[in-house]
């Protein structure tokens, strides 16, 4: 579920408790989602200094004093907090790694359904082949809006891809839409320019307050919590409220789906206001 807002938070909320840190010890134990391997992850994270956090679309990433990077990404479950500690090991369930740090604390990462990741890299290059980091100071709506013009996919598909905008996910594909007008599942290309660039215009605003949020607020079952175990104050108009009213005109939400079998997505909206 972590989409860019909640990633962002995590980041700012960890980098004062790791960088300019050397982590004294690792640990992990599950080779799906460790790269290169546990044994490899452990040797080459252990006695390196940590300079500094960083995060491209949805992955958190920490540069190494030795040159490697560590990859941290928190998938649909993942959760990182820090607790005091010099112990590798967590008597907790669904923890997967453990990073202690000569401050005498230890970030902890669980993911309950393991689709996150634990990673060491010496190469970024992979991170090229994401679109848009919306908060750079080259983002160009403009062009962001032509493209989608192209797309002959469903609008909020064309806003996932990772490849046009960087970090946009379900919660905030939809408002997006919302708040432009549009309903999601209307192929891109049958959309006037002038109304893909008020969708577009909605983009940073929509992150920007998820952000200053603290992350969104959804249902028990798909919640995000931060690194001091808060879920957000970003509280959607559409995601995840079908059969509720819409908070502008009363009209009630409905859900629908992208595509078919478990790669279909589903999309939230209010028919009157998004004609």
């Amino acid at each position: 579920m972590p989409e860019l807002p909640e990633v962002e938070t995590i980041r700012r909320q960890i980098a004062p408790h790791l960088e300019g840190r050397r982590i004294v010890q690792s640990w992990a134990d599950v080779e799906r989602i460790t790269r290169p391997s546990v044994h490899e992850f452990m040797a080459r994270t252990r006695d390196q200094r940590v300079e500094r956090a960083l995060r491209r679309g949805k992955q958190m990433y920490f540069t190494l004093q030795g040159g490697d990077v560590l990859l941290i990404h928190l998938g649909m479950s993942g959760r990182l907090h820090v607790e005091p500690g010099t112990d590798v090991h967590v008597p907790l369930a669904h923890v997967h790694g453990v990073l202690v740090l000569d401050s005498g604390q230890r970030v902890v990462f669980s993911d309950p359904r393991t689709f996150g990741e634990l990673a060491v890299v010496s190469d970024l290059s992979f991170l090229d082949r994401l679109g848009r980091e919306p908060f750079d100071e080259d983002f160009d709506e403009e062009e962001i809006a032509q493209r989608l013009r192209a797309r002959r996919t469903p609008l909020k598909a064309a806003l996932l891809d990772q490849r046009l905008v960087a970090g946009i996910g379900n919660i905030y594909a939809d408002e997006i839409c919302f708040l432009g007008g549009v309903k999601p599942h209307l192929t891109a290309s049958s959309v006037s320019l002038q109304r893909l660039r008020r969708v577009v215009a909605h983009i940073l605003p929509v992150l920007q307050h998820a952000i200053d949020a603290q992350g969104a607020t959804t249902s028990p079952t798909g919640r995000y919590y931060d690194l001091f175990g808060q879920s957000g104050e970003f509280l959607p108009h559409v995601y995840g409220r079908t059969g509720e009213p819409c908070d502008r005109c009363g009209t009630t939400i409905r859900r629908g789906l992208l595509g078919r079998g478990k790669s279909a997505r589903s999309y939230h909206y209010c028919p009157r206001c998004q004609r």
